[in-house]
């Protein structure tokens, strides 16, 4: 029980201060206090929706979580490939990637060879570890196509980048190089 009261207070505090706050930062604290309230309310709930789903599947609990965890978390590789290989990433880049990688990830889960959701021949019927590798090279063909085609800011600071930083290794170099011969 402390575990998951701690886990619910951890998602209220995160819904109240990371969005509810950017919403209405305004609001009064008691409004922010019911607001947490409703987040565990509705988080308690959701876990026990999930207990009594996963009390009647023949799966086990470490399977639903790697599941859920593949849908969320599928992309993380590819995010951090668009922002370290391509200078040219942009915000609304990454999102669109992000978007199209979490939609692709979704549709193969749920599909992967018919077991949840059959969509005959539009199932998903490779290998399951396939979904996170295309989800992986979707975000980073999208995000840097939208980068290219849709350019609304600046892309990030080049010296972020993997080119960024064999550049500054190559000019500490040349400098350390120059104060050695000097006398």
């Amino acid at each position: 029980m402390a575990m998951l009261a701690s886990d619910m207070n951890c998602i209220a505090v995160i819904g109240v201060e990371d969005y509810y706050g950017l919403l209405r930062p305004q609001s009064p604290d008691r409004v922010r206090l019911k607001v947490g309230r409703g987040i565990v309310a509705a988080s308690g709930i959701a876990a026990a929706g999930v207990a009594v789903r996963l009390a009647h599947s023949q799966g086990s609990a470490l399977s639903l979580y790697f599941t859920i965890t593949a849908i969320v978390a599928g992309g993380l590789a590819g995010l951090f490939m668009l922002a370290f290989l391509f200078p040219r990433a942009t915000r609304r880049g990454a999102h669109v990637g992000i978007f199209a990688c979490l939609a692709f990830t979704v549709w193969a889960t749920l599909t992967l060879n018919g077991k949840m959701l059959d969509l005959g021949r539009f199932n998903f019927t490779w290998h399951e570890y396939m979904i996170g590798a295309i989800g992986h090279i979707i975000l980073v063909v999208v995000g840097v196509a939208c980068s290219y085609l849709l350019p609304d800011e600046a892309p990030t600071d080049p010296g972020l980048t993997l080119w960024g930083w064999i550049a500054s290794r190559k000019s500490h170099q040349i400098e350390n190089a120059t104060a050695t011969m000097t006398p």
